[in-house]
Order: structure tokens, then C-alpha cells, then sequence
């Protein structure tokens, strides 16, 4: 990476080409990179894989920068993984006002720290962190453009919900996942998705004790597709019980039914973020529909992804059987789970 001569952290906070791209929680550092919006606009995620041989990029003190003035309006598409969050932030990119950042490191780094968060053991004290959380959403807030950003953070990084509920009182949050067999179907026909959901799967195990649910089991005790099972699980009662807290700040969004009725779905995310319905209609017919959204030169339409949820099903019933009753054992007779999670969302 070329190491050009770059003005102080504050300085950069202003200037909206760059981005808060990684934080050292441990030397107490963040590194700055430059980013132009169609270096944005084209990355699936905001990691390595986003930068250019050339990048131009600084390191500078951790929280030396402000949280910023003007315009820093942002919400956050947040899901469970692995159900077409990269296609819906890629469809909404369509409109002319929308910034869209797909999976930024930062956020990840924040996840991480959450939950030892004001105990002995965190890098960051609370209000360190809380700081650094906030500076990080007004930076990645900010578009060199005059419109506004809309983030997809990574799968891992749903303990970060709330956290920006109470902290970004002006922005909203758009929660997709799916019914769980094809989750799983979609999860088993890829490696790297299953290593995914087992990675998020500690975290999610936590997040499902402290709602009240759950306090006998033992994430060892559980076979990897049940554990998958079980973070869908987790993730559909956070899911919920945030709608509940925030119900005209949340928005919950089926990926299936988003593709069964493409119009009625983004018509209802539209209205509910706010933005131009004018452009609709020409973004139900926008190339990302048919293409797979994490590699857009490879075609992958609803007739190719139903192909491979069908081949999964059939590789891989016995795992998908024997998380499917695990789940429902769970759910019978627990009336807060039954609320949540009924047959349709099971068998989709």
C-alpha cells in the first residue's frame, strides 16, 4: 500500500472519501482509507478484498476523530446470514440518494468487543468503546455524494442492533433472515457459509440465555447443523423482541417472500426507509436480481438458487431432519417460543 502524504484523523473524519476501514482496539489505532463511491458502490464487503493495489491509507490515534456535522443520516440492514442481504443492499444501491456499504471491517471489530464490554477483561473501557462506536457510524454515515448510506453489517455483528437503536435514535433497521429448512439447506451446500453460523454461534447461544431461553444448553453438546438450528432460533427471538421494542424503527423482512413478490417487498422496504417509490419499478429490474450479489459475474437467478436448495435438501435431509425436530422440541410447548416461531417459519 503507497503511503501518501494525508491531512490529521480529523481531517479525514471531514473529508467523506475516507473511511474508518480498521480498528486496532489493542494498539488503539484506526486505519483511514480512501474510497471513491463506485470503489463502494462495486465491493461486496469492505475488507482486503476491497482494496485497490494502490490504496492510499493512514493509520491514526483510536477515537481521534469526532462524531461529525452535516449530514449523517444512515440505517442498517442487520440478518441472520447467508439469505440475501448482499442482494438487497446491492438493489437499494440502485437509488440515486443511497450510499451502500456492504459488511465494513469496523463494525466487526466493535461486535467483537461488545460483549466483554464495562468488565476487567475489555480492551476499551464503556465509554471508550461507546465513543468509538459512535464515531465509527457518523464516519461511515458520511457519502461523497450529498445522499444518504444504508450499511449491511456482517452476519456476526448482530449484538450491535440495539446498541445502534438506542444510539442512532433518527435511524431505522431493516432485519431479513428466512424460514429455517431452507437456511439450512443453504448453509449445508457451502463450507464456508456453515463456518459462518458456527463462528456466530457462541454469541448467539449468549444472546438466546439473556432473553430468558435455552439455560440448559451446552453449544458442544450440539451437532453443527442443530447448532446452526439453534442460532437461527437465537436470532429470531432477538429479531423479535426488537420489533417489539422499536416497532416503527424495525422492519422485518422475509428473504423468501421477498423473492415470491418482489414488488409488494421492496415497495414496503421503501416506505419504510424512506426513499423515492418513483424508482421501484426500475430496480425490480435491475441486473442483481439474476446475478450472485457476493460475485456479480456469475449468474444465479430464483430458478438456480431453488435448484440448489432442492440438491441440499435431498444431499443433506438427515441433518436438516434432525435440526428441524430439535427446533420444534424446543419451540412445543414454550408459548413466548410458539409467538415467535411458527410451522411456516420452520418448513418455509
Amino acid at each position: 500500500m503507497s503511503r501518501p502524504v494525508v491531512p490529521a484523523a480529523v481531517h479525514l473524519a471531514l473529508d467523506a472519501h475516507w473511511l474508518p476501514y480498521r480498528l486496532d482496539v489493542v494498539l488503539r489505532r484506526v486505519l483511514w482509507i480512501r474510497m471513491d463511491a463506485a470503489q463502494r458502490a462495486n465491493a461486496a464487503f469492505l475488507d482486503d478484498r476491497a482494496l485497490a493495489p494502490d490504496a492510499e491509507g493512514t493509520w491514526a490515534p483510536l477515537g481521534s476523530w469526532p462524531e461529525l456535522p452535516g449530514n449523517t443520516t444512515c440505517d442498517a440492514t442487520f440478518h441472520i446470514g447467508h439469505c440475501g442481504s448482499t442482494l438487497l443492499s446491492r438493489v437499494l444501491g440502485t437509488w440515486p440518494e443511497v450510499q451502500s456499504l456492504r459488511e465494513p471491517m469496523a463494525l466487526r471489530t466493535l461486535a467483537a468487543q461488545w460483549p466483554t464490554r464495562g468488565t476487567d477483561e475489555a480492551w476499551l473501557s464503556a465509554e471508550a468503546l461507546d465513543d468509538v462506536f459512535d464515531a465509527t457510524w457518523s464516519a461511515l454515515s458520511r457519502s461523497p455524494g450529498d445522499g444518504r448510506t444504508l450499511v449491511k453489517a456482517t452476519s456476526s455483528c448482530n449484538a450491535l442492533i440495539e446498541p445502534f437503536l438506542l444510539r442512532r435514535p433518527a435511524s431505522r433497521v431493516v432485519l431479513l433472515d428466512m424460514p429455517l429448512r431452507p437456511y439450512l439447506a443453504t448453509l449445508l451446500k457451502s463450507p464456508g457459509s456453515m463456518t459462518d453460523a458456527l463462528a456466530a454461534a457462541p454469541e448467539r447461544l449468549l444472546d438466546l440465555h439473556a432473553r430468558g431461553h435455552g439455560a440448559d444448553l451446552r453449544l458442544h453438546a450440539l451437532d453443527p447443523a442443530t447448532q446452526c438450528a439453534m442460532g437461527w432460533l437465537a436470532e429470531r427471538v432477538r429479531f423479535d423482541a426488537l420489533a417489539q421494542a422499536y416497532p416503527t424503527r424495525v422492519l422485518r423482512v422475509d428473504f423468501n417472500a421477498l423473492l415470491a413478490d418482489r414488488a409488494t417487498q421492496l415497495a414496503r422496504i421503501v416506505a419504510f426507509l424512506g426513499l423515492d417509490p418513483t424508482y421501484v419499478e426500475p430496480a425490480l429490474g435491475d441486473g442483481a436480481w439474476s446475478r450472485y450479489a457476493k460475485a456479480e459475474t456469475h449468474a444465479y437467478d430464483v430458478e438456480a438458487r431453488d435448484h440448489d436448495l432442492a440438491l441440499s435438501l435431498q444431499r443433506n435431509g438427515e441433518a436438516i431432519a434432525r435440526a428441524l425436530a430439535w427446533t420444534q422440541t424446543r419451540v412445543t410447548g414454550h408459548n413466548s417460543l410458539s409467538r415467535v416461531v411458527t410451522a411456516r417459519d420452520l418448513d418455509g
